[in-house]
């Protein structure tokens, strides 16, 4: 009678060690492929820096270039977190005081380091609002402002749905989402905590 109980433990055991497979080609999948974060010590000075999450700025790094630091869009934005040169050469002046260098915008820490600021100053801007400062790095403060106007968007991450621009709609969703991703991801679990646990 005791073979069968034998039997029973090696079926379990085989379904654990299975399971746990399974839970490690996952987890290698989203590290790897779903949400990486290269630069991730540049990530983390320019959030403390700046007060911001670090799994914030991961996340538009990722919706805006998939950490591509060479990327340059349609629109003429360029790098990591995907910045108009006339807006990275006015935040320069504001942040650092100085003139920003040509090609500068395609140095990942640069691009991130004046990304972030840029970032920062648009929460400010909306009380720490995500919703509203996401929307207005995507399609710009005055944009913004006339949804607000006119009842479209709201502090409300559910007002995104509304926005009539379908690219700053799926980019709020997305970026609020990788945010929660990368927080777990590189937050709660232990084998991937973070140095700092003051950052929000």
């Amino acid at each position: 009678m005791a073979q069968p109980k034998h039997r029973y433990r090696i079926r379990a055991r085989k379904a654990v060690v299975l399971w746990l497979g399974l839970c490690v080609v996952v987890l290698f999948i989203l590290y790897r492929y779903v949400a990486p974060m290269p630069y991730r010590p540049v990530i983390w000075q320019e959030a403390q820096m700046n007060h911001l999450s670090p799994y914030l700025i991961a996340a538009v790094i990722r919706v805006e270039s998939s950490y591509r630091p060479d990327v340059v869009s349609d629109k003429g934005a360029v790098g990591l977190m995907q910045l108009i040169p006339s807006t990275a050469e006015w935040a320069s002046l504001k942040a650092d005081k100085k003139v920003l260098k040509k090609g500068g915008l395609l140095n990942p820490a640069t691009n991130i380091h004046l990304g972030s600021w840029y970032l920062s100053q648009l929460l400010k801007s909306y009380r720490g609002n995500e919703v509203l400062g996401l929307a207005a790095y995507n399609a710009g403060a005055r944009n913004v402002q006339s949804w607000m106007t006119h009842g479209l968007l709201t502090p409300s991450a559910k007002s995104a749905a509304r926005v009539p621009f379908p690219e700053t709609k799926n980019f709020v969703h997305r970026v609020l989402f990788l945010k929660t991703l990368y927080r777990i991801l590189y937050g709660f679990l232990p084998l991937f905590a973070v140095q700092s646990r003051s950052i929000p």
